[in-house]
Formats: structure tokens, sequence, C-alpha cells
């Protein structure tokens, strides 16, 4: 093969994990920098320095798989969920357990408030046919024992956030449908259905831009006004998507193990590499948007660089030869072992939003 001379990115390998990390959270950048929390199948939540990787602390939650994790903005709360049916807040500076919130089926996403005074919970279980999971449960940290119950999922939730000013819930379940859940009333006010659960919602660093990702497709929504922004389709089947805070690219991780950065205006494939050798479950970009972090089945958890050969943080600028290769667009394993995807088309997402005025 020939070789060419390219800038190519080199990664900041975080160990410490042994099995699936499912679920990857980044702080907002605060007076000591900025940090990332990451949630795996060894019974551990990690935290590190978001720009370097370097540890910081380990949360565990008595060897039981942890699927969910969130870190509030400063840094100083932390949330868990898994495999245990309980939801944990944690106090993320001297590593203390805070609170612990037990519910009927397994933890499958956790989600605070911008202020850090709600966590929202979401469950999954597949052992009992979902007869259990379909409830998605609100709690003020000042009086966790009265939960709110925000029901109306015919099967489990696979993520929640925040949103309007934590006025309001977004919530992806797998029945296939995207709900936007009023906080205070708990009532449902719109719906998305989709021809695939998303693989992933998350929130831009400008509060109103939701990123999803189901099948082949990426879609982005002003979650204030309901509306379409983006849809872009990939050649490869999404375990999940990451916008840029100043909304310049997208990332996303391909059920081939590869990430794939695009142009978020036109969905023009940018950069694509292969980045883990076992299949990916998460991927998340730091808030100054100079990082973006992936996660794999195999304790795998990835820094890059969304400017490659940029000095940053352990990056410094060089360039190295690479031989020339094809890249791989076939698809591999997904993080839920194919679950909910059929052999219809990628029709894309079912927006009824003709009633929004």
């Amino acid at each position: 093969m020939a070789k060419r001379f390219s800038n190519i990115q080199l990664p900041v390998s975080c160990v410490g994990h042994t099995s699936d990390v499912f679920q990857l959270a980044f702080s907002k950048v605060c007076e000591s920098g900025y940090y990332l929390a990451s949630a795996c199948q060894d019974g551990q939540v990690m935290l590190r320095h978001g720009d370097t990787g370097d540890w910081v602390g380990t949360f565990e939650q008595g060897g039981e798989p942890i699927l969910s994790v969130d870190i509030n903005a400063d840094a100083t709360l932390l949330a868990s969920g898994g495999d245990d049916c309980a939801a944990r807040i944690w106090d993320a500076v001297d590593g203390k357990q805070l609170t612990k919130m037990m519910v009927n089926s397994t933890v499958r996403c956790v989600a605070l408030s911008s202020k850090s005074e709600y966590l929202a919970v979401g469950c999954l279980d597949r052992k009992t046919g979902h007869s259990t999971d379909k409830v998605l449960y609100m709690y003020a940290l000042e009086h966790p024992e009265s939960p709110m119950s925000f029901v109306g999922q015919a099967r489990g939730v696979r993520d929640v956030i925040f949103c309007r000013d934590d006025r309001a819930m977004l919530s992806s379940s797998h029945d296939r449908s995207i709900r936007l859940w009023d906080r205070i009333s708990g009532k449902q006010v719109h719906s998305i259905s989709l021809p695939h659960h998303a693989k992933s919602v998350e929130l831009c660093a400008d509060g109103r831009t939701v990123s999803i990702a189901y099948g082949h497709s990426t879609v982005f929504v002003d979650v204030d006004r309901f509306e379409v922004l983006q849809h872009h389709k990939l050649p490869v089947r999404l375990i999940g998507v990451s916008l840029h805070p100043e909304r310049k690219t997208y990332v996303c991780a391909g059920s081939n193990r590869w990430i794939y950065k695009c142009d978020y205006a036109t969905g023009e494939i940018l950069e694509t590499f292969n980045a883990h050798e076992r299949h990916m479950h998460c991927i998340k970009y730091s808030p100054d948007g100079e990082v973006y972090a992936s996660s794999a089945a195999d304790g795998g958890l990835r820094l890059w660089q969304q400017t490659v050969g940029k000095k940053y943080a352990l990056w410094d600028a060089r360039i190295l030869p690479i031989e020339e290769e094809d890249d791989e667009q076939g698809d591999a394993d997904d993080d839920d072992g194919g679950d909910d995807y059929d052999d219809a088309e990628d029709e894309g997402c079912f927006f009824d939003i003709s009633h929004i005025k």
C-alpha cells in the first residue's frame, strides 16, 4: 500500500474500566476545567478530567452493572443508575453517596436538571416483557421520597433529558417514540414517532437543539418550537450522535465501530476512522468542543480531537505517515444486540408538527 502523510487521530485512551462502558457525561467548564463521568458494567462510575482523561475518582455501586450516569454543570453532583433498580446521587467532590432511590426495574437512564434541583429516572426491563418499566420518574432532590410519575410509554425508557429551562423533559422509549413532558403538570405535550427506537437523545450546549440518532439517521430538533432543523443519513446504522457546542459539526458512533464527523448544515462526512476494537455504546462532545469521547464494549474509553494536530491538553501538533485504505462502511454489532431493528427501510422520522403554532 502507498503511504501518505496526514494529520491523523491519536486518541487518549482512558484505562480503568473492564467491561461495557454504557454511558458518558460531561460537566460544563468550571474553575478547575471540565470533567467526564463514565458508567460501566463492571459496577463502577469513574470521574476524570475531561480534557486529559486523568482519573479523579471512582464511585462503586455494589458490583451491579451501571447503565447510566449524569453530572451537573459544576461537577459537584453525580447521578447513576443500573441493574440493582436504584438511582443514586453522589457528592462528586468527596465521593459520598447522598441519596438512593429505589424503583421497580433496571434504571436505564438518569438526568440532572440544569440547576441540580431535579433528577429524572427512566427504567428498562426486558425480563418481564416491559411490564414494570413504562413509567418515567422525576425526583425533587430536596424531597426525593415523593417522585412524580409520567405515564404514557408502551415500553421502557431509554434516554431522558431536561429541556426548556428545566420546565420540560424529553424522553425516548423502546416503543419508538420521543415524548415531551411538562414537568409541572406531568402531562405529555408533544410526541414523535420513529421507524426505529432512538439510540441517543442529547441537548446541545445552546439549550434548545436536541440531537437524535436512530437507524441510519440523525435528526436535530428545536425543542422550544418542536421543529426539525436538520435531518441527515449515513451509510451505517448509528449508535449515537453528539452535536458540537457551536453547531459546526456533529459526530456519530457507527455500529461498524467507526466514528463519522459530519458538517451540521450539509451532512457531508468530513472525517471517518475506526475508533474501537469492539462495538461502541456512546459518543459525546466536550463542553468546549475541542474533544469528543467515545466508549465501547471492551472497557474502552477514548478522547479524540475536534481539530487534529492542534495543540491542546495532552496533544501536540504532529504529522505521521499512514497507509492508504478503504473506509469500512459495513455494519457490525450494536449496543442493544440488534433489538428493535427491522428489515424496513429507514423512512425518516414521522414528525406530526402541523398543529404546532
